[in-house]
């Protein structure tokens, strides 16, 4: 089982300068520190992974989660997280705001289908920092926009 995510921005002008190297190294550990939950495994299977999209919305005031939706031909089952972009943006650290508001809403998903979060709390605010270390991690021609 891999938990991966990805981003899809429906709202104009609305969006977070996350890069793929940060969709990427994002599934890698969040993958590497859950172990798939005997609920997930009974309900799905073990071929079976988890998506995560993650967007944004201006009028919401908190952050919203939508789904399951499950695609039985592809194997996935997916959650979209919209994160509260005039909230975030109100913030005084942008992009450490919008990432703990994901993590916040990652970790409440994945606890509903019983996984065990333990370790990624755990390496929470050690990952979040190493993400802020890499300038990898964020789309820099995007990120006068959003801070």
């Amino acid at each position: 089982m891999r938990i991966t995510f990805g981003q899809i921005y429906i709202e104009a002008g609305v969006s977070f300068p996350f890069s793929l190297l940060f969709q990427r190294r994002l599934s890698d550990e969040v993958t590497a520190l859950i172990v798939p939950s005997p609920q997930f495994l009974a309900k799905y299977g073990e071929d079976w992974d988890l998506m995560f999209r993650i967007s944004a919305k201006a009028a919401i005031r908190a952050t919203e989660i939508r789904g399951p939706s499950v695609f039985r031909k592809d194997k996935d089952v997916e959650y979209s997280i919209f994160l509260p972009f005039t909230t975030i943006r109100a913030a005084e650290d942008v992009l450490r705001t919008a990432i703990q508001s994901l993590f916040d809403a990652i970790l409440s998903v994945l606890t509903k289908l019983g996984f065990s979060t333990d370790r990624l709390e755990a390496r929470r605010a050690a990952l979040i920092e190493t993400i802020f270390s890499d300038s990898t991690m964020f789309d820099h021609d995007e990120i006068e926009d959003a801070v």
